[in-house]
């Protein structure tokens, strides 16, 4: 995951997609289409704006350097994760600069992060059906933790992703994966490419780009939705099979999920989601 230098990571998805329908495959999946590839463009000029204090870095095992055990016991650079919270900034500019939505003052869980405290910015649409957008920036409250932004949807709201799960050495993929990261978990929300099943027992959460499943923490009550489109006359991307468990009674290892290429989804179009 994560773009190509001086391409978007839209570019390369959509340029992956077309080349397994050239090749016969892919059939079940779809291009970006122009409307969101000028959503998430006009998100990487905001974050010129809202990020210029907040580069990037590459990959640091991109080359095949190999992690030692020693790289996931550190944190070198705990304040490079701002740019996570420079990106968040740089959607609620948009989704507000657009009408799509106005702030709220509060927001209900459903599922909490598993990080307490932060500083929520809420988004209500605008628009009818569609579910509000939590943005929850965690700052370090020691020199052992980092910048961190959760994203969660509905009201009450579900906790989707915690980006970055994890700010080890070991863990790091560079910035581009993080920022894909989030702007698939914001964009499904927008788009309404978007399930949500939460109960005591057990969850589901289905985006155009995959899902997971698994046993729930921090649960405040069960809640079940499915997203509606920001923007009027705007279709949603369609979302892939709901994700079967065995034993919902059963603890998920830390990442399971749909990552395995298949004829129907280009490499990427189900991706690997970590919880923690």
């Amino acid at each position: 995951m994560g773009a190509n230098p001086g391409r978007s990571w839209w570019d390369d998805y959509n340029d992956d997609v077309r080349r397994l329908h050239e090749s016969g495959w892919g059939k079940g999946a779809s291009v970006l289409s122009p409307e969101i590839c000028a959503l998430l463009t006009d998100v990487d000029a905001a974050f010129a704006v809202t990020g210029p204090d907040t580069p990037g870095w590459p990959n640091p095992y991109g080359d095949g350097a190999e992690r030692n055990e020693a790289v996931y016991e550190r944190v070198t650079d705990p304040e490079k994760f701002l740019i996570v919270v420079a990106r968040a900034r740089a959607w609620t500019r948009v989704l507000l600069d657009r009408g799509w939505a106005r702030e709220a003052a509060q927001v209900r869980w459903a599922l909490r992060p598993s990080e307490s405290g932060g500083a929520d910015t809420v988004l209500e649409p605008v628009v009818d059906g569609a579910v509000p957008l939590v943005l929850t920036t965690h700052s370090p409250v020691d020199s052992d933790h980092i910048f961190t932004v959760t994203v969660a949807a509905g009201d009450p709201a579900v906790t989707l992703a915690e980006i970055p799960d994890c700010g080890c050495d070991g863990c790091d993929s560079g910035s581009a994966e993080l920022l894909q990261e989030m702007d698939e978990w914001v964009l499904s929300v927008v788009d309404g490419s978007l399930r949500v099943d939460v109960a005591v027992d057990h969850s589901s959460i289905r985006t155009s780009f995959g899902g997971r499943g698994g046993t729930v923490q921090n649960l405040d009550e069960p809640t079940s939705f499915t997203a509606a489109p920001w923007s009027a006359n705007w279709t949603a991307r369609p979302l892939p099979p709901e994700i079967e468990t065995r034993h919902p009674e059963r603890a998920f290892p830390r990442a399971v999920l749909n990552r395995l290429p298949g004829p129907d989804g280009p490499p990427g179009s189900a991706q690997r989601y970590r919880s923690r």
